[in-house]
């Protein structure tokens, strides 16, 4: 896999996405004040989301790089998602999505959990099994790939 096509990069390309259709589509800005404001819950939802996980990788020492993990956590916001940081990276979007109150931009999220399905969270699960084996089987059976 390629560096440059790395998860926050798509999290880039789809905020840009999102700013066009609210620049290029404003007949589709519909979400209106103060209902738009319900896009901040979501917006700090992620961060909080992707900041959970990452300070966990920094408890262990991991690697959010697509690099073999050298530990595996089942703890803290892992035991509800597999995937707390795109997670967190979606709803980010999401949020900022309902808050340019674009309608078509709310399309935007759910286009980066379909990317991210299909190019990232295969590669990473296989590397999780190859690594964790057993443990990694085990925990997949009970806990949800998203949420």
């Amino acid at each position: 896999m390629k560096k440059i096509l790395i998860p926050p990069v798509f999290v880039f390309l789809s905020l840009i996405l999102i700013v066009v259709f609210y620049i290029l589509f404003p007949h589709l800005n519909i979400i209106l004040f103060p209902y738009n404001l319900l896009g901040i819950v979501f917006i700090f939802l992620g961060i909080h989301t992707s900041g959970q996980s990452r300070d966990l990788f920094k408890k262990y020492k991991t690697t959010s790089d697509f690099n073999k993990p050298s530990c595996f956590i089942d703890e803290g916001i892992y035991k509800k998602t597999r995937n707390p940081m795109y997670l967190g990276m979606f709803c980010l979007l999401l949020g900022i999505a309902i808050f340019f109150q674009n309608l078509l931009s709310l399309i935007v999220p759910f286009f980066f959990v379909w990317v991210i399905n299909a190019l990232f969270i295969p590669f990473e699960e296989k590397m999780m099994l190859d690594t964790f084996g057993d443990q990694y089987k085990e925990y997949k059976m009970h806990v949800r790939k998203w949420i």
